[in-house]
């Protein structure tokens, strides 16, 4: 248990930074869209998606590098250590998800569709993840197993974002041809 709170601090840092786009994304995708320059949203979308991406890889690997010595300031227990050094190992190489999902929403809710990347985070980064403990942790009962459920939620959650994105986006594009 301490070992996983303790990854779990080591690791809000790393989401604070991709929570931070997130919130970039929405306020520059909600005034591009309000002025109706729908061209300026595909812009901050790829700018957010470059920037979640390079911070994921570049603060998730600097975590996992040095995950053990970090891990230090918390414990010296080295049981405790390995038990965050897994979770970080697994978790914050793939972190970078978890951003693109952030970046994904914030957009959603710029363009006004609340709704959409709520119900798709409950079921992707939520039900998904109960799915996993029912079926793939009870028959894997590991914690590397339960680690592995956030990145794969994350990534399951990225692909419906995606998917739900392109196509109220084309919707905008077909709005704007029609003025």
């Amino acid at each position: 248990m301490a070992g996983n709170t303790a990854a779990a601090n080591i690791e809000s840092f790393t989401y604070s930074a991709m929570n931070s786009v997130y919130q970039a994304s929405l306020t520059f995708t909600g005034q591009n869209f309000g002025a109706k320059k729908y061209d300026r949203i595909k812009k901050v979308l790829g700018a957010s998606v470059l920037i979640v991406i390079f911070m994921g890889i570049l603060f998730g690997g600097t975590t996992v590098l040095f995950s053990d010595k970090i891990l230090l300031l918390y414990t010296s227990d080295q049981s405790v250590i390995k038990v965050g050094v897994l979770r970080l190992s697994i978790i914050c190489t793939l972190y970078f998800f978890c951003g693109l999902m952030e970046v994904l929403m914030g957009t959603l809710r710029g363009i006004g569709k609340s709704w959409t990347p709520m119900f798709v985070s409950i079921l992707g980064a939520c039900g998904f993840r109960i799915l996993w403990i029912y079926t793939v942790f009870a028959a894997a009962h590991s914690l590397k197993v339960l680690y592995l459920s956030y990145p794969v939620s994350w990534f399951l959650t990225v692909l419906v974002l995606a998917i739900c994105l392109y196509w109220y986006i084309k919707k905008l594009i077909i709005l704007k041809q029609d003025e």
